[in-house]
């Protein structure tokens, strides 16, 4: 049962699991980051209900909390896609075209910007600059950089996954 005033939006399982990021540095914040990542995994988004628990747990001011999940892009307030595509749209990746990339994503997965798909398998959104110039407009899928956004490389996104 959570010791916490805040009702928790998580399993007994998960709310250990954030507990002992509290314990595992030798200051209670630092393990802030990966309780936060904790939740974007298992919630695929970081709702205020969530960060107040959070919050409340690390004994931080929920504005500290709340500053650190819309701070990161690898976090986010509305619910992704089980597979998270982000399009550069930093000014390199624009001019190399981003903006054709972004209405290709739009109309192959079926969905705006920031939305999951129906069956919640992908979502989109465009990402500040990745670092990937060379590789213009650049496609990250799950955090991993796959190279250069084509309308090829953006219709193997709804390919199915293949597990060895």
């Amino acid at each position: 049962m959570s010791k916490t005033a805040v009702k928790s939006p998580f399993t007994p399982e998960q709310e250990r699991t954030l507990a002992a990021w509290t314990k595992k540095y030798p200051y209670v914040n630092m393990g802030l980051i990966e309780a936060l990542r904790s939740v974007q995994d298992w919630h695929r988004m970081i709702s205020p209900e969530a960060a107040a628990y959070v919050a409340e747990l690390f004994a931080l001011p929920f504005n500290r909390v709340w500053g650190v999940a819309t701070f990161f892009p690898a976090f986010t307030r509305w619910k992704t896609g089980k597979k998270r595509v982000g399009l550069c749209h930093g000014l390199t990746c624009h001019l190399a075209g981003s903006d054709k990339m972004k209405k290709c994503l739009e109309k192959t997965l079926g969905v705006p910007k920031k939305t999951a798909t129906a069956d919640g398998k992908l979502s989109w959104e465009p990402m500040e600059c990745l670092g990937a110039c060379e590789q213009a407009p650049a496609l990250l899928v799950d955090e991993r950089l796959v190279g250069k956004a084509t309308e090829e490389s953006i219709s193997k996104l709804l390919a199915p996954t293949v597990k060895p």
